[in-house]
């Protein structure tokens, strides 16, 4: 495994609807290039990860349930392993929706939250608008794993809960949206981790990027109104409706995130 690679970032620029402009300038995010997932957790988290196992035949078609997660509690990501990949509205169509690179422009590898699989296609949730955007991706383009890990958000109890298979194994306090800029509710995934300079300023020590964004801000500070999950240095407003629709965790408990989600892991936000 190489060493860290440290890239300056505005957290904003990246498009996470909250926060402000001043502390954006400090922040900063990790990209590293990581071995197949371990035991072993990775804190700045830019690849395949702990909770993280490889699937090396997908499961046939099936019907799917609302919320992409099993029985059993675990879902399947999917991380980009050919240099592209082609993104279409349907399996078989013949022009793709959109081409990405293996990594995005911030050098973080793609990965997917899976909502269904087939023989030779996987449908994957999209980090686009509008929220709960789907595509279907072609097998031999990603490589699944299994990831045992779900966020569910209460916005109304202002309660976070973290469960590994079908077991509640923590519940955090937190931040959400007023009334005029609320956190978007729907299902959504970890699309990056970000790690600010200043782990004392308003993002925390670590700040998780979403595929969720604001149904109010089409753009915010320079990005497009990404909403993040993120810790903060103000623990007094835990617990109410303050923020510009990111989600606020206390430090430790956002620390604690950090060390065991991987990338794709869902999170589900409810009223």
């Amino acid at each position: 495994m190489r060493a860290p690679v440290w890239i300056a970032l505005p957290i904003l620029a990246a498009g996470c609807a909250g926060g402000s402009t001043h502390h954006a300038a400090q922040q900063q995010q990790t990209t590293t290039s990581a071995a197949p997932p371990r035991t072993a957790t990775l804190p700045h988290r830019t690849t395949p990860a702990a909770g993280a196992r490889h699937v090396t035949r997908p499961p046939t078609a099936r019907v799917q349930r609302t919320l992409p997660w099993r029985a059993d509690g675990t879902s399947h990501v999917v991380f980009v392993r050919s240099k592209q990949v082609a993104v279409y509205s349907k399996p078989h169509a013949k022009h793709a929706l959109l081409v990405l690179k293996k990594r995005d422009k911030l050098g973080t590898q793609r990965a997917f939250l899976v909502r269904g699989t087939g023989k030779k296609w996987v449908h994957v949730y999209l980090p686009s608008r509008p929220n709960g955007s789907l595509g279907w991706l072609r097998t031999r383009a990603v490589k699944m794993y299994d990831n045992r890990y779900r966020i569910v958000v209460r916005l109304r109890a202002h309660r976070l809960q973290l469960w590994s298979k079908r077991h509640l194994v923590a519940t955090y306090p937190v931040a959400t949206g007023t009334p005029s800029t609320p956190t978007p509710r729907g299902l959504f995934y970890i699309v990056e981790l970000l790690r600010p300079s200043n782990p004392g300023g308003s993002y925390g020590p670590y700040s998780f990027g979403l595929s969720a964004h604001s149904n109010v801000l089409k753009t915010f500070a320079g990005g497009d109104g990404r909403v993040g999950l993120h810790g903060t240095n103000e623990p007094g407003l835990i617990g109410s409706s303050v923020s510009h629709g990111c989600i606020r965790l206390r430090n430790a408990a956002v620390r604690r995130l950090a060390r065991i989600l991987p990338l794709g892991t869902p999170v589900y936000v409810r009223s």
